[in-house]
């Protein structure tokens, strides 16, 4: 799919470009190393190497194409679509194939003349001279080889007023081996009566932070100071917002070494940059809590699949301001969604990829109103098998919440500002409530969102009425598979084996059911909704809501294979043949191509009907198909004959004029186009 992208960037470049204009590095490539790469890619920062020069960035050509290509670099996390935020490091589809034509024709310089000048970084520190910079007194020696260490650092700040922080500037001496490093208050002396007990600086520990017996206990579970990663660009908070720190208080540093393979000594230096006493504090809310203590996190070895989920509503109107996540190795995807009470599902942080040394901060682009009742959802998989290439142990073992990186955590964070200080206190006393333990709810089935997929493309996202979905979890059903059944009134029913998918408490037609997987279609009650709570229930048991997003339209079209690439699931003309490659369809000739998330339907969709007699539902908004990337003729748009609802054909002729062999196949319903990949075989 990405080849897909890549290619499909190209072909809008090929139009802007005039076909005999060169890619050259002055002219093209430039511009987007020294926005998107020098920043960490030079002297003193956190890149190994420069990409200040030609002969920088060529030495190195074929590797940033390569990672620039699978979106490896520059290293952004989230998913896009969902929710934007500020200073994105997101290349675009044209800016990758500028990289890649480049390398392709063998990395011209262009006229050195026309190289734009670098960008004037600044000098030492980043957002200016702080207000206050304060140093450890003493480097702590972090060993060449061992296990990752938790060290805490109390500052003494000297502070005889109350301050506000917009921002705090972190600068290591020794950035090899500095992992993260979180930012706490401590008024209560404790932290610093424990710095320096066992004869090295600072002390140890990640829980002791948050245990109340050293540092400011409040502070710690509503978000500290903030934090620092490396490749983080230091910002300070939207105008109007700041972080407590009270005179008398001490800046702790939660610090987390990692060992490089050489020798290291840590002194960091902190610049405090000050801001008057704002209008509105900030605080931050976790789900799951306490970076997923409560969660009873144990991943069995071996388990690609091991699901967390955790809930916090909000029980006063705020604005979301940052959101972030934590987790360790093992992690495979995090997401945090926020349910408002009207119902709509806003996605604010999706990272389908997790990468332990990539955990940023993202700042909203614009702080998203939260109101009272908002329920929000976070949600963490893990792959503990021997097939996830970060698993740090080999062959796999058990692994259980804890503070090494070798355990792990899970939590979704979300930095958000009350309307009031009555409210910032009513919101800080439910997330210290929040982490009394709740019930042992392990018999329930267990399912995330991200768990939902198209089942024609395979992929995850939003929801559309009458799209078929496959649904992954555990104790979903029955441990072998059923199929599903007719009711009563001759439509698919909704309880299969004990088994019932609701969708705001309608119950989806099921086409089968197991334990690990069940396939439904999304009941036509949720069109016109901007969200939806999905719940399983298995048995008398029901799992937690689950939020999805809704859209209007959604298409996807089955293939060959349901791995949602290749050869479509398609008939030829004769309505028995499947098209193939080794029997393709003659050009001119019909075909029946089939899909799935057209939407609502004229009639409007029935739940589990089949579609038979001469009113077959048809999509409410115009289809067209592509093949080749010509447009063709369609001929039917509609319910499949004798399938269920939510089983759409599309029948379309093959243009004359289009190349033979396995061509390119797109739907578009309205002005949303299915997934691209997917082929057609011509003759």
């Amino acid at each position: 799919m990405k080849t897909k992208f890549a290619l499909s960037s190209l072909l809008v470049l090929s139009a802007t470009l005039a076909p005999a204009q060169q890619v050259t590095y002055s002219e093209h490539i430039a511009p987007i190393v020294h926005h998107n790469c020098a920043p960490c890619h030079r002297p003193g920062e956190a890149a190994p190497f420069s990409l200040l020069s030609y002969a920088d960035v060529a030495k190195r050509a074929r590797t940033i194409a390569a990672v620039t290509k699978e979106r490896y670099m520059p290293p952004w996390k989230p998913e896009a679509g969902w929710s934007e935020y500020r200073d994105e490091r997101r290349l675009t589809n044209e800016q990758i194939a500028l990289i890649q034509r480049w390398v392709a024709d063998g990395m011209p310089e262009g006229d050195p003349a026309k190289t734009p000048a670098l960008p004037r970084f600044p000098e030492g520190w980043q957002l200016g001279t702080p207000d206050l910079i304060v140093e450890m007194p003493q480097g702590f020696n972090v060993p060449a080889e061992g296990s990752d260490i938790y060290r805490n650092f109390a500052l003494p700040l000297n502070l005889t007023e109350d301050k506000w922080v917009r921002a705090i500037e972190l600068r290591p001496s020794a950035r090899s081996v500095v992992h993260h490093v979180l930012f706490f208050s401590d008024n209560t002396g404790n932290a610093r009566s424990q710095d320096g007990r066992d004869g090295q600086p600072g002390f140890p520990g990640l829980g002791s932070v948050f245990t109340g017996g050293v540092g400011d206990l409040g502070n710690a579970l509503t978000g500290g100071l903030g934090g620092w990663v490396p490749g983080t660009t230091a910002q300070f908070l939207p105008d109007g917002l700041a972080y407590p720190l009270p005179r008398g208080s001490d800046l702790v540093l939660q610090t987390h070494f990692h060992p490089s393979g050489k020798a290291e000594t840590e002194k960091t230096t902190i610049g405090l940059y000050f801001a008057p006493r704002p209008e509105r504090r900030v605080l931050e809310v976790q789900a799951p809590v306490f970076f997923g203590i409560r969660a009873g996190i144990d991943i069995p070895a071996g388990e690609a699949n091991y699901k967390v989920r955790g809930t916090f509503t909000l029980p006063v109107d705020v604005d979301a301001v940052k959101v972030s996540a934590h987790a360790h190795y093992l992690a495979r995807e995090a997401k945090l969604t926020a349910t408002l009470p009207g119902g709509e599902v806003r996605v604010l942080l999706w990272i389908k990829d997790w990468d332990f040394n990539w955990q940023d901060q993202y700042t909203f682009r614009n702080a998203i109103a939260l109101p009272r009742g908002t329920r929000l959802d976070g949600e963490i998989t893990y792959d503990n098998s021997a097939k996830n290439p970060r698993n740090p142990a080999n062959p796999p073992v058990r692994v259980r919440w804890g503070e090494e990186s070798t355990d792990e955590m899970g939590s979704l964070l979300l930095m958000v500002s009350p309307k009031t200080e009555a409210d910032f206190t009513i919101l800080r006393t439910a997330v210290v409530a929040a982490l009394i333990p709740g019930p042992n709810t392990s018999p329930r089935p267990l399912l995330v969102s991200s768990g939902v997929v198209d089942a024609g493309s395979g992929g995850n996202g939003a929801v559309t009425p009458g799209k078929i979905v496959v649904i992954y979890g555990s104790r979903l059903g029955p441990a072998t598979l059923t199929n599903g059944r007719l009711s009563d009134d001759g439509r698919l029913a909704g309880d299969l084996a004990g088994t019932q998918v609701l969708f705001d408490n309608a119950a989806a037609p099921l086409l089968y059911t197991s334990a690990g997987q069940l396939a439904a279609v999304v009941p036509y009650s949720v069109d016109g909704k901007k969200g939806v709570q999905m719940r399983v229930r298995y048995n008398g048991l029901t799992s937690e809501q689950i939020p999805l997003p809704v859209v209007d339209v959604a298409p996807s079209i089955f293939t060959s294979d349901f791995s949602g690439r290749g050869q479509g699931a398609i008939l030829n003309q004769d309505g028995v043949t499947v098209n193939s490659s080794q029997r393709p369809a003659d050009k001119g000739s019909i075909v029946s191509i089939y899909a799935t998330g057209e939407g609502q339907t004229q009639p409007a969709g029935l739940d589990g009907r089949l579609a038979t007699g001469g009113n077959l539902p048809r999509p409410t908004r115009p289809v067209k198909v592509f093949i080749g990337g010509r447009e063709a003729e369609v001929t039917y748009a509609g319910a499949a004959p004798g399938a269920v609802a939510g089983l759409f054909q599309v029948n379309a002729r093959i243009p004359a004029d289009v190349a033979s062999g396995d061509l390119s196949v797109e739907l578009q319903v309205g002005s949303v186009r299915s997934q691209p990949g997917v082929t057609i075989a011509v003759k």
